[in-house]
């Protein structure tokens, strides 16, 4: 039976899952909470209990980065077109305007809304490779099915890139963390996916790709600053078990015609044992992509004292 819209987002649907399946992650010694904690507090310092930013995240899930967000946030906007996990966000942050809306729907309506301009912060946080990859594919009787005009949807998800840009007032930063591609992990589901629906582009890192192009552009114009970093690290599963249920359920959406593939079963065991550490908790090799993009004049890379007017 092909697959349908709700087999890949079963795990984000049913209550305390995903959250339950998640594994720390640890990169350079800090888990990815504080790498986004870090470059809050570079920027604006520790929380002094007045906060004064307005905030949006997309993709918030049940809230876990956003409590690095929070503290320095006046006004709080999350988005995630999960309604399980933002009734999980309204718990855990009452006073934040939640809704449930895809990205895309999301990042629109905030610009039809008047908007634009109007955020000191715009985060997405492992979530923004789904809505730019769904640029590229659709899921119909068939199963998933890649769209047809690739230039088209090559040109709607840099749009999209440009629309979050615009939400930024000036000195705004948008951030966002995106897995390394390349590692053993990554590229394992990659040849799992390979088989039931090839990635588009040059492959699972597409969307991250994109994504730094347009900001790599909007540099060149401009626009802003662009700092990345790459982290390498470990995702830690306490027993075998829970490596594999990582596997089987948040990579593969415990879609059968992976999960039951004799293939990739016997290549996830063999990945988990030889990650198995002799007390039988497993380190997985990770690496994930801190990127942040400061809105504002390019005078800000002169040293103090010497401006573009000076020069």
């Amino acid at each position: 039976m092909p697959a349908t819209p709700e087999d890949f987002r079963e795990i984000y649907q049913a209550a305390g899952l995903y959250d339950r399946l998640l594994l720390p992650h640890y990169f350079d010694g800090a888990g990815d909470t504080d790498l986004v904690r870090r470059v809050m507090e570079r920027h604006y310092g520790l929380p002094d209990g007045d906060p004064a930013l307005r905030v949006a995240e997309l993709g918030c899930g049940t809230g876990r980065v956003s409590a690095c967000l929070a503290p320095y946030a006046r006004y709080l906007r999350a988005t995630d077109y999960s309604s399980t996990m933002i009734d999980t966000f309204r718990a855990r942050y009452p006073e934040a305007e939640a809704l449930q809306q895809e990205t895309t729907v999301s990042v629109r309506r905030m610009l039809d809304d008047g908007m634009a301009g109007s955020f000191d912060i715009v985060g997405a946080f492992w979530s923004l490779s789904y809505p730019l990859t769904d640029f590229f594919e659709e899921l119909g009787a068939a199963g998933i099915v890649p769209r047809a005009d690739r230039a088209h949807a090559r040109a709607e998800a840099g749009s999209l890139v440009r629309d979050i840009l615009r939400l930024l007032a000036p000195g705004g930063h948008f951030l966002a963390l995106f897995f390394d591609s390349e590692t053993p992990e990554q590229q394992l589901v990659t040849r799992a996916w390979g088989k039931v629906a090839p990635f588009p582009g040059t492959g699972r890192g597409y969307s991250r790709e994109i994504l730094l192009a347009e900001l790599q552009y909007a540099e060149a114009q401009g626009q802003g600053r662009l700092n990345v970093s790459r982290h390498g690290g470990i995702a830690v599963a306490p027993d075998q078990a829970a490596a594999r249920a990582w596997f089987a359920t948040v990579h593969m959406k415990s879609l059968p015609a992976l999960v039951d593939d004799p293939k990739v079963h016997d290549e996830v065991d063999a990945f988990v044992d030889r990650h198995t550490r002799p007390g039988g908790t497993v380190f997985i090799p990770t690496g994930a992509y801190l990127i942040d993009f400061w809105a504002g004049s390019t005078d800000r890379h002169l040293p103090p004292l010497r401006t573009a007017d000076a020069l």
